[in-house]
């Protein structure tokens, strides 16, 4: 318990290297007046020196000052008094460190590139030991002397800078601070502090505001202002994985100066994926040159209001490309205009995010949950390189809706684009999934490929069942509505309404609904892609109702990539009816879905299992192995396919010439009735047939024909091995002695079946169990 401030303390002292633990009573301080004292065991020096040296100590023990005996360490706090210089030659430990600050106090401590672990608070006080709490007065080099000398604080939860006993007046500060107390523990920051880098490496920071000054005071993270280290922005703040800043404070997070002339930012604010930033101040401010927002950003506000974090120097980075950001307070929070979000956002409390002004981008290679708030941005672009956004409620986007690539997954809900009647739609690439019904109001009269191309991704087939509207008309909120069933009609029972009248011999289930357009005359093309469907040609798809021809005139498809199915018609004769794709041949959607694929040792054999979803006009699956998967694929066997089906299918194959101690590597090539193929992934076999340290095997086993081998482990001695041989009924069959020629001609004479075979010596026993099948 810390006791500046206190009537009583109490402490249990034990003494580092001897790790002698005793415990002391409460006693009354020597000035009560001040409410000043030392603990017992608190050390002052004596004079400048090495922190080793026990002839600059002094330890006071509750009445008095005398000599030490011991260097101090993590029970102990130490006082630097007035023109003592102390010096590390090691890396130590304190509980509680106070300096003297007294006007010209100059250089204090001098880490000397090595590190101070502080297990109390880190103090600053005038005249001589106790002291009087006070700021730190402007010196020139008070903590020393680089940016590898480090202070860290550890310990258990505490405040680690006080009130009124501590500032950032020091000019050069040359040391950098490290907060690594443990998951769990809270260090506290009352005061501002200045030093060459920051980072918070375990625990939380938090980072308060003295609200009785006016005006309120930020417990400010600054950096050495020196100008040998430049005049431009310097020192880095660092959140690794884990840990975590809490702030109170709207401006003055941090910066590398203060005043009102020679505002400077930080170099850099990173914070690591992992990491969290919680903001409470109204409008808080990062000043940095550079921004690595790769963690969480969490609002917490309850009261009044909370705008988005930003910066106010001219030379800050603005805060633009997040990862994750989180509101767990009741405060609503305004986005910017701009805006790159990676992760999740996710609305944990009773605010929102408001997002009717921004443009939003969501982007990256993770996947981003969308959650507990309805999304209406001004404008929005999805451009990812994986994964998908995942939204929990209808997105809105007001003016300009830009699909670069990348997935969104509705779950079933609305996307409604162009509400504000101002915007535009571009489509470059990507897909929606699960989404219910797509509205485009204030739709363009002329429909391009561009702004009327709606990609809906295929949850049962797979690929996108991407729909276009080409050509003008007049005007309206064109709405598509898509239902989604599983598989397709091979037998449909209807023709088309060509001059041929050519029959259907093929349909999806899953259909389109198309509504919203005003009246019109004008012919337009409808078209719907079949995406990751087995097309022979394209000219022999068509586009077709759920049970009957399509109204309008058939077009034909040369797009060998995109795979159309056209439609020439009025939108007026779209209305009402189900659209989608058709075949006058046989079409087949993807003839297996792949579940998994898997490769076990089993009875000394490789053992490949497999499970397909469903098939359609599947032949077989062939069995490749290679020992490098870059090359080298061999055909090892083949399993026909059940050809159609639409339940789960398993497939099973054995390989029995797996090779001893080696790595192996499988693929499945499934190949249907028309010569067109699908490879499974590659799945890895670590042989565990063998461990020549701890087991003895026989093989091949099972066994078909060839020469019988046994392995044994390098500490085994087959010369001097006695041999039996048992039927699994326990009738002893053979016993002898080992010797290679003779045991394999014992065993290829024995009859198909499973035998138990024995071998032992005077050191060990092994038993094993051996097929043969022939």
């Amino acid at each position: 318990m810390k006791t500046r401030g206190k009537t009583f303390v109490h402490e249990t002292i034990f003494k580092c290297r001897i790790y002698l633990i005793f415990s002391v009573v409460a006693f009354p301080c020597l000035y009560l007046n001040l409410a000043i004292c030392q603990e017992i065991g608190a050390y002052r020096t004596v004079g400048s020196g090495n922190f080793g040296n026990i002839s600059i100590w002094q330890i006071y023990d509750g009445a008095s000052w005398s000599a030490a005996t011991l260097k101090p360490c993590q029970a102990n706090d130490i006082y630097i008094e007035p023109t003592h210089l102390l010096t590390l030659y090691g890396n130590e430990e304190v509980k509680s460190l106070f300096i003297n600050s007294d006007s010209g106090a100059d250089q204090k401590l001098n880490l000397n590139s090595y590190n101070l672990d502080i297990y109390g608070s880190l103090q600053a006080f005038n005249g001589y030991a106790p002291g009087v709490p006070t700021g730190s007065h402007p010196s020139t080099d008070w903590i020393g002397n680089s940016i590898s000398s480090t202070l860290t604080f550890k310990g258990v939860s505490r405040v680690i800078i006080p009130d009124g006993a501590w500032s950032a007046q020091s000019t050069n500060s040359r040391y950098a601070v490290i907060f690594d107390p443990g998951e769990g523990i809270e260090l506290i920051c009352q005061r501002a502090f200045k030093a060459l880098k920051f980072t918070i490496r375990s625990g939380t920071v938090n980072q308060k505001i003295n609200i009785t000054s006016n005006p309120n005071v930020c417990a400010t993270f600054s950096f050495n202002t020196n100008s040998s280290l430049g005049t431009d922005e310097f020192g880095d703040f660092i959140i690794e994985n884990g840990a975590k800043l809490i702030t109170q404070c709207s401006s003055d997070i941090l910066y590398r100066s203060g005043t009102s002339t020679s505002s400077r930012p930080a170099s850099l604010f990173n914070l690591q994926a992992g990491a969290e930033l919680i903001l409470l101040g109204s409008s808080p401010q990062i000043e940095a040159a550079s921004l690595q927002l790769n963690g969480k950003v969490t609002f917490l506000k309850n009261v009044g209001t909370q705008t988005f974090l930003s910066k106010s120097y001219s030379s800050s980075a603005i805060p633009i490309f997040f990862h994750t950001l989180e509101i767990h307070g009741s405060q609503n929070v305004n986005l910017p205009p701009a805006i790159s979000v990676s992760g999740n956002m996710v609305q944990v409390g009773s605010g929102s995010f408001i997002t009717n002004t921004t443009h939003l981008t969501l982007t990256g290679n993770h996947e981003q949950l969308i959650s507990g708030f309805s999304m209406k941005p001004l404008d929005l672009t999805v451009d990812k390189t994986g994964s998908s956004v995942i939204l929990q409620e209808d997105l809105t986007v007001s003016r300009n809706l830009t699909m670069l690539r990348g997935k969104v997954d509705f779950q079933g809900k609305k996307l409604i684009i162009n509400t504000s009647n101002s915007g535009t739609y571009a489509y470059s690439g990507g897909s929606w999934e699960k989404v219910s019904t797509v509205t485009f109001e204030n739709t363009p009269s002329a429909l391009n490929a561009s702004n009327a191309s709606f990609p809906f991704g295929d949850r049962y087939q797979g690929g996108i069942r991407k729909v276009q509207f080409l050509g003008e008309h007049v005007g309206g909120d064109l709405s598509i509505n898509y239902t989604e069933y599983k598989g397709a009609d091979s037998n449909p029972g209807f023709n088309d309404n060509d001059i041929n009248n050519t029959p259907i011999l093929y349909r999806l289930y899953s259909y389109f609904q198309f509504s919203g357009l005003a009246s019109s005359s004008n012919a337009l093309e409808l078209r719907i892609s079949a995406d990751n469907l087995i097309v022979d040609k394209p000219e022999d798809l068509r586009l077709v109702c759920a049970g009957y021809a399509a109204p309008g005139s058939h077009i034909e498809s040369s797009d060998t990539i995109n795979l159309w199915a056209i439609r020439k018609l009025t939108f007026d004769e779209a209305i009402g009816k189900n659209f989608t794709v058709g075949s006058f041949r046989t079409l087949s959607i993807l003839p297996v879905t792949w579940l998994s694929l898997t490769a076990k040792v089993r009875e000394y054999r490789a053992q490949i299992i497999w499970s397909v979803a469903q098939e359609k006009a599947n032949e077989k699956f062939e069995i490749y192995r290679a020992t490098d998967p870059l090359e080298n694929w061999t055909k090892i066997g083949e399993i026909l396919g059940k050809g159609d089906s639409e339940i789960p299918v398993a497939y099973k194959f054995m390989d029995e010439s797996i090779a001893q101690l080696s790595t192996s590597y499988y693929q499945i090539r499934q190949v249907d009735y028309s010569g067109k193929w699908a490879w499974s992934r590659v799945v890895r076999l670590e042989n565990e047939l063998i461990n020549p340290t701890d087991q003895l095997s026989i093989f091949p086993n099972p066994y078909t024909f060839g020469k019988i081998s046994v392995i044994e482990p390098k500490s085994f001695n087959l010369e001097k091995t006695q041999v039996t041989i048992f039927s699994m009924q326990g009738f002893l069959i053979s016993t002898f002695t080992f010797n290679e020629v003779g045991f394999s001609e014992k065993l290829e004479i024995l009859n198909p079946g499973l035998y138990l075979i024995t071998f032992s010596n005077a050191e060990r026993s092994f038993q094993t169990k051996w097929i043969k099948r022939y």
